[in-house]
Order: C-alpha cells, then sequence, then structure tokens
C-alpha cells in the first residue's frame, strides 16, 4: 500500500492482493521510520480498516497515523472487481462562509502509464519489482 498526502486529499493506492486481503482481514496496514543523524526517529503508521457498524466512511488522524474507516456501502464498492476504488469527499462551509473540502481515496493502483496502456489492475509487485497485474473487468451494462 501506498499513500501519498497533497493538499487536502489523502490517497492510499492498493494491490489487487491487498484488496483480498483487507477482504479476509478487514485491515490494511503499514508504517514507515526515518533515521536522522540521531538514530531512529517516531514510526508512522497509515491503515485502512472495516468499521462493519459504521454509517458512514470516517478518516481519524494522529499525531503519528492516519487511519480510513470504511463503512459496509465503501467496502462492498472497493471489493468490486471493476471499480477503481472508494472516493470520501467532505466539505464545511465556516461561519464566515468559507468553504473548506477534503477528500480520502482508496484506489487500486495501475501500472505506469504508456500510450499503448492495456487496462490493468496491479496484483502485486515482487521484492525484486516485477509486477504482476491483471486485467480490469468490464463494466456489466
Amino acid at each position: 500500500m501506498k499513500i501519498r498526502i497533497q493538499d487536502n486529499s489523502i490517497r492510499f493506492r492498493v494491490t489487487l492482493k491487498e484488496v483480498e486481503l483487507f477482504a479476509e482481514t478487514g485491515v490494511l496496514e503499514r508504517s514507515t521510520q526515518c533515521i536522522g543523524h540521531d538514530g531512529l526517529g517516531p514510526l508512522f503508521k497509515y491503515s485502512v480498516v472495516y468499521g462493519s457498524n459504521l454509517p458512514e466512511s470516517s478518516l481519524e488522524l494522529s499525531a503519528a497515523s492516519i487511519t480510513l474507516k470504511l463503512c459496509s456501502a465503501d467496502r462492498e464498492m472497493l471489493l468490486q472487481p471493476d471499480e477503481e476504488g472508494v472516493y470520501i469527499r467532505r466539505e464545511w462551509v465556516s461561519p464566515e462562509g468559507k468553504a473548506h473540502r477534503f477528500m480520502a481515496l482508496v484506489e487500486k493502483d495501475r501500472p505506469g502509464s504508456t500510450c499503448v496502456k492495456k487496462e490493468q489492475w496491479i496484483y502485486d509487485v515482487s521484492p525484486a519489482g516485477a509486477i504482476d497485474s491483471r486485467p480490469i473487468p468490464q463494466r456489466k451494462s
């Protein structure tokens, strides 16, 4: 799982293998630890978890972690083979009338773009960097 934080959005990119693991366990968690001149720095964790009793998906932030909790409807959307992912959009208008927007996304990863791009999801990436992919199923009409 990869994470990208940009402006007012957080994007989790997952492989199909990770989607299968999420379907089985309800949890995907990764972490990274910085190393500085003084040794190990703080551990930063990021995760996507299933909350079966949540009315809607939500994002929790702490000093050293980001957790996206998916409700049942969003979990089911992510598990659909032809869906790219789940998009949680939030907007809030301050009492002064200023609009604030935020998005959290969980998307299935794709191989890098090429001119002759096949429609595929990344299934897994080996430690050596080899990419194993699967075709994206056609949507039912």
